[in-house]
């Protein structure tokens, strides 16, 4: 199994969701992790940084609106194992209510 195969198998476990087919590159199947609250997109990197788009966020946030999920990005550092979680601010002020 391919690392970033473990890393969206032990994102949808974690979050009680389902791997998309095509792992999220199909219209239908938006981005990589579904669950009942999140559309998730997975990232894992060797290197000690990951940047973040405009243009990637823009998309995991827009397919998750039309969803009605909140989008989240796991980025995961392979060398360190360290999993980070972006959202929108908004979304987890809006979760906490």
């Amino acid at each position: 199994m391919k690392k970033w195969q473990k890393h969206e198998r032990d994102t949808a476990k974690e979050f009680k969701g389902k791997r998309q087919r095509g792992s999220g590159n199909r219209w239908y199947n938006p981005l990589d992790i579904k669950t009942s609250e999140f559309l998730i997109e997975n990232n894992s990197t060797t290197r000690k940084s990951f940047s973040i788009t405009q243009k990637l966020w823009d998309k995991i946030y827009q397919t998750a609106l039309r969803e009605n999920r909140i989008g989240l990005l796991n980025i995961r550092f392979l060398n360190s194992n360290t999993d980070l979680i972006v959202m929108d601010k908004n979304d987890l002020t809006y979760s906490r209510d």
